[in-house]
């Protein structure tokens, strides 16, 4: 089944997995660029906060890696990873870019806080193909404990606006809404799906994540999802590896979209092309482990099995410290 955005967000989901478990496999058909990584919330359970030197990425770098990806074959581009992507003021630019130069899907994921309709209508009128919003709370009280900010009314607002906008225009436009469950929450996702459903075209809650082995606390406010990819006891492999990539605000092209404290960064795009870096010996060992189960050492073995072990970086020097 194709990627493309007449799917489902949970065929899209389960396709992205359906990757070649080579060394070398088919440079990816979809690939993330993380255009900021800046965020104006403090979400309780995100590995962002810990994070240093943040920045937006440069767009000359952008343009760059937009085309050479496309050149190589990719089909899908997501603008955004680890930060907020409306913060960054050239996001509406890419987007347009990248419909000119050919990507058949073009989405974001946003808190929803700093897309203000006038920016929301540039963005859709650019060519964006899909808008998830990561709504993690029912109400105000609970959201503000989760977000750090009291946005929930300005965010349902938003939401509101853009489905009102793509259906007076006739615009091709899906969107969903996201929800991560924790203890402080978890009473309120059926709240919240019966506030947004009227709205969205997907609903997708989930359970949480340690955010790539970075956040074991997360035990303590919520479930860490069994047999999940990055939840404990996953006895399969990974498929990060293999089907997709994130290139960093700095350039570098980290092997997972949940690398925050850039220990899973394979090479850096300022020095070599994308197809170079994919097919590295760098990146064929790190699939390797993973195809062995043998990642302990790396960041990966504490996302997997949920555990604390040490760990260090795939390239070294790479890696910042989670600021505590």
């Amino acid at each position: 089944m194709p990627l493309n955005k007449e799917n489902s967000i949970e065929n899209r989901k389960e396709e992205s997995k359906k990757v070649n478990y080579s060394l070398i496999p088919p440079f990816p058909k979809e690939f993330l660029i993380d255009i900021t990584s800046l965020c104006n919330h403090t979400c309780t359970f995100c590995s962002n906060r810990k994070m240093s030197n943040k920045k937006h990425a440069e767009p000359s770098l952008v343009y760059k890696i937009l085309e050479e990806a496309k050149n190589e074959g990719a089909k899908s581009v997501g603008l955004y990873a680890t930060g907020e992507p409306f913060l960054n003021k050239e996001l509406e630019s890419y987007i347009k870019f990248s419909k000119k130069i050919g990507y058949d899907y073009v989405y974001i994921t946003t808190n929803g806080a700093a897309c203000t309709p006038k920016r929301m209508e540039t963005a859709i009128n650019n060519g964006l193909d899909s808008l998830k919003f990561s709504i993690h709370g029912g109400t105000s009280e609970t959201y503000n404990k989760i977000h750090g900010k009291n946005d929930f009314e300005r965010v349902i607002k938003n939401l509101k606006w853009v489905d009102e906008y793509r259906k007076k225009n006739n615009k091709d436009l899906k969107i969903y809404v996201t929800m991560v469950e924790t203890h402080e929450n978890k009473s309120e996702v059926e709240k919240l799906k019966e506030i947004v459903l009227p709205y969205i075209d997907g609903w997708d809650p989930h359970l949480m994540n340690n955010s790539c082995g970075t956040m074991p606390e997360n035990n303590e406010i919520g479930k860490i999802e069994e047999n999940n990819i990055r939840g404990r006891n996953h006895s399969g492999v990974c498929f990060q590896p293999f089907g997709s990539f994130t290139i960093t605000a700095e350039g570098y092209l980290s092997g997972c979209v949940l690398d925050y404290h850039k220990a899973l960064v394979i090479g850096d795009c300022n020095k070599s092309s994308l197809k170079d870096i994919w097919q590295s010996k760098i990146y064929q060992n790190w699939r390797k482990r993973h195809l062995e189960d043998k990642t302990k050492g790396y960041i990966c073995y504490n996302c997997i099995y949920n555990k604390t072990e040490s760990y260090d970086s795939i390239i070294p020097g790479t890696l910042e410290i989670p600021v505590e």
